[in-house]
């Protein structure tokens, strides 16, 4: 089986006019699996015909930027006509309340299928951020979360082609820490977030985020095979951001700019 990454959504807060908030599909002939869901993710996977293709769905943290779009996704799976089988959700087993919470905002107690939209289109699940454990999310596709470092709980994520060996990892939001290093160790694609271009100590340590010159320091440390740049707050600084991760990774990380609608094969590149 055969799998690539299909960038949705590269935004960082809300989306841009030329992109979604954060998403990402890790796609084979089998389906898909969507690594989070922010604003504008759906219309995305709409316009590319494969919500009906979802394997499951895997979220980093509750931020709005990374989990608002789930409430039009269990919209979309549960009406006109619902789903047969709920939605495999993956989320931080800490922030499980989030469904509740969500579904209490935008149930709709004169819909059935509505009046709990996540609970009754997802069939939550609970990532151990305590004790990283491998877990199949999809068909030859296995996926281990570690403990990023942010203002809630939030997960970087490694998934791992079982045929091949190839691994693609996300950073989530988070600083440096022990958690994202674990899961970028050696991954063949990484993809980051590098929010700012200069940030305060509080921005950074205190509430959770990186640069590009920091994104790159993690691949280069970490021997990554090639470093997406992601997350980016400000479009207007992305090509400055680019270019401190590029020199921070070195000449052995091979680092571009992610942009949605690229397209790259999950395959061994060390």
């Amino acid at each position: 089986m055969t799998w690539t990454l299909d960038i949705v959504g590269v935004a960082a807060t809300a989306p841009t006019p030329t992109s979604a908030a954060s998403g990402y599909l890790l796609r084979s002939e089998a389906g898909s699996v969507l690594v989070d869901c922010g604003p504008g993710v759906v219309l995305e996977l709409a316009r590319r015909g494969v919500l009906a293709d979802l394997l499951a769905v895997v979220v980093t943290h509750r931020h709005a930027d990374h989990a608002l779009d789930l409430g039009a996704l269990a919209f979309r799976l549960q009406f006109p006509a619902p789903r047969a089988e709920r939605l495999p959700l993956w989320f931080p087993a800490e922030s499980l309340d989030f469904v509740d919470v969500f579904d209490d905002m935008i149930g709709i107690p004169t819909v059935p299928t509505l009046q709990a939209p996540l609970a009754q289109a997802f069939d939550v699940r609970g990532l151990d951020l305590t004790t990283p454990t491998p877990i199949e999310v999809a068909p030859g596709l296995v996926l281990t979360a570690h403990p990023a470092r942010h203002a809630v709980p939030s997960a970087s994520l490694r998934f791992e082609d079982a045929a091949t060996g190839a691994v693609v990892a996300f950073s989530s939001d988070t600083c440096d820490c022990p958690g994202l290093r674990a899961a970028a160790a050696g991954a063949d694609l990484f993809v980051c977030e590098a929010t700012y271009l200069d940030a305060t100590e509080q921005e950074l340590e205190g509430h959770g985020h990186l640069t590009g010159a920091g994104a790159g320091t993690v691949a280069a440390a970490c021997g990554v095979g090639t470093l997406l740049v992601s997350h980016v707050a400000d479009p207007a600084l992305a090509d400055a951001i680019h270019a401190d991760a590029v020199e921070s990774a070195g000449p052995d990380v091979e680092t571009l700019l992610a942009r949605p609608g690229q397209v790259l094969p999950l395959e061994r590149r060390r």
